[in-house]
């Protein structure tokens, strides 16, 4: 049974409201601790919230299966199956934690819908502005807001997460974006996708692509009129393993293959 749309919406605009906005910047001691770095945070109502949403979600769509991010941290295993037949949820219960730790409004959930391979269902909820953005395959994109269709500019403005790329990708990448856009740093896919959408950023270059930051977001992107393909072979993103690959977004009327010669070349 394919889920309502709707009733997804509902049910994560309750848990923002009930489970996660009460404690924005409010988390102290043995409720925040770190993973991978010091700036990889995970909190107490990341891991309630990915529970509550496990069951809610799946009693949505019976059978289908659940893939949040706390899970598959813990075992890695269970994201194996993604790209192949089945249903899944994917989750991220709390996409920037560290603004949300830190009391910096860009925070939000991430939930997409996949089935045998494919995103069919994208939900990015805007917590701090009360707004959940919906995408479903092939029928747009609803509550995103005014969508900016104008070119590139001369000098493209982008986000960047290049951390996670090996080095020979990372200093030439680098040393292109420098000289032929304008970046910053990016902290919050969720927000990131929900500019990139709008058109308030040209394109986003990222280096570790997980599939709860990803998947919901490429849908509502390409919903919009943008592109989302690895940088390297050009080839479209489909949900799947975690990568460490260039992976380029491009927003609504910008020029995807002219991006990639700016920043490949």
């Amino acid at each position: 049974m394919t889920p309502d749309p709707a009733r997804v919406r509902a049910v994560l605009e309750t848990v923002a409201e009930e489970e996660i906005a009460p404690y924005f910047g409010r988390l102290q001691g043995e409720a925040v601790r770190t993973k991978s770095s010091p700036n990889d945070l995970v909190t107490i109502v990341d891991e309630k919230v990915e529970a509550t949403l496990r069951s809610a979600l799946v009693d949505l769509a019976p059978g289908s299966a659940f893939i949040g991010e706390e899970a598959a941290t813990a075992n890695p295993e269970i994201v194996k199956g993604l790209g192949g037949a089945g249903r899944y949820w994917v989750v991220d219960p709390l996409d920037g934690t560290r603004n949300f730790v830190r009391g910096v409004e860009e925070y939000g959930l991430i939930v997409a819908y996949v089935e045998n391979g494919q995103t069919l269902m994208g939900w990015i909820h805007d917590i701090p502005n009360r707004r959940c953005v919906t995408a479903v395959a092939g029928a747009g994109v609803d509550n995103l807001g005014p969508v900016d269709l104008r070119p590139a500019a001369a000098l493209p403005n982008g986000l960047r997460s290049v951390g996670w790329l090996r080095p020979q990708w990372r200093d030439r990448l680098t040393q292109n974006l420098k000289a032929n856009t304008s970046t910053s740093a990016d902290h919050c896919s969720a927000y990131a996708y929900l500019k990139l959408a709008r058109g308030e950023y040209d394109f986003k270059l990222t280096s570790r692509v997980h599939p709860w930051d990803h998947a919901a977001g490429v849908l509502i992107l390409a919903e919009a009129g943008g592109y989302a393909r690895w940088l390297d072979d050009g080839v479209a993103y489909t949900p799947g393993e975690t990568l460490d690959r260039p992976f380029l977004t491009s927003a609504p009327g910008r020029d995807w293959d002219g991006l990639a010669n700016l920043i490949l070349n």
